[in-house]
């Protein structure tokens, strides 16, 4: 479907007149010839008329693409979803099309989303920060650091590699990547992408012993999650927590709260994320009844 053509659909599928859509956009007959494919708009006017449709321009594309997701987004979404559930076989077979798919188009995206996965697949098999993971992941940070600022595409690049970076680099750069956050508050990735960049942060310092760092962020995150209703990143995230309290030696009823979010994910049948869990608290020496 071409640019014209999607306009169309969407104002007639809305039940828009010509004159509904263009009143105080563009004339009449300027729409007509958009429609047509015989004009196009500026892109004031353009968003403008997205805007009158109640349409985002992901939206509009996905409309114009036939109501395919475009295929950056759809290996994005996999990779997210085989990394929640831990699932190395779909990460492997997901950086095998990244690399063919990079290769075929030299676009950068298809790169970093092969590294991330490669670096996945490594922190799978130890179940801790290793070399492999550093250097697949060092080429997505010397692209971000190159950066003069940020937009969402490097905000979630540096959300999947915080894990990879040393405790000062992560610090220095999520207090930046934060407050360039907060111009995407509107945006529904936003919620994400906020409560994980504290999940992350936490799982960190819990890698480098910093316990302290851990159950402060892990704070956040849980309240982030509560405030977003992010089910999944709530368990990630009170895990985290209680893993920080038992270190620090303020047990309390954190192996409650670990027991109880084992039996959340084992009652929800993700087995994968259940091991993934298990191997995380032996790491720390922490074991549960079972």
């Amino acid at each position: 479907m071409n640019f014209g053509e999607t306009i169309k659909k969407i104002r007639k599928d809305k039940n828009f007149t010509q004159k509904e859509l263009s009143e105080g956009i563009l004339t009449r007959s300027h729409l007509s010839q958009i429609e047509t494919n015989n004009y196009y708009p500026s892109y004031d006017k353009f968003f403008l008329l997205l805007n009158r449709l109640n349409i985002v321009f992901e939206e509009f594309l996905f409309v114009q693409n036939d109501q395919k997701m475009l295929f950056n987004q759809h290996i994005r979404s996999q990779i997210s979803e085989a990394a929640n559930m831990d699932d190395t076989e779909k990460l492997k077979n997901l950086a095998v099309t990244a690399k063919d798919l990079y290769e075929k188009t030299e676009n950068i995206t298809y790169y970093h989303y092969m590294l991330i996965c490669k670096a996945l697949i490594s922190y799978s098999i130890s179940h801790t920060v290793n070399d492999d993971m550093i250097q697949f992941v060092t080429p997505i940070k010397d692209y971000l650091f190159g950066m003069d600022n940020w937009y969402l595409y490097e905000l979630k690049l540096f959300n999947n590699i915080i894990y990879a970076l040393t405790v000062d680099e992560a610090l220095l750069f999520a207090r930046t990547s934060l407050r360039r956050l907060a111009n995407f508050q509107y945006f529904l990735e936003f919620q994400h992408i906020e409560q994980n960049i504290y999940t992350n942060l936490s799982t960190l310092c819990l890698e480098h012993k910093n316990f302290q760092a851990a159950k402060d962020f892990a704070e956040i995150a849980i309240e982030k999650a509560k405030k977003y209703m992010l089910v999944y990143e709530k368990v990630c995230s009170e895990v985290n927590h209680a893993i920080a309290r038992i270190k620090l030696g303020e047990n309390g009823n954190a192996y409650e709260v670990i027991e109880k979010n084992m039996l959340i994910l084992e009652y929800l049948e993700f087995d994968s994320l259940h091991g993934h869990f298990s191997e995380f608290l032996k790491k720390f020496e922490i074991s549960i009844e079972a």
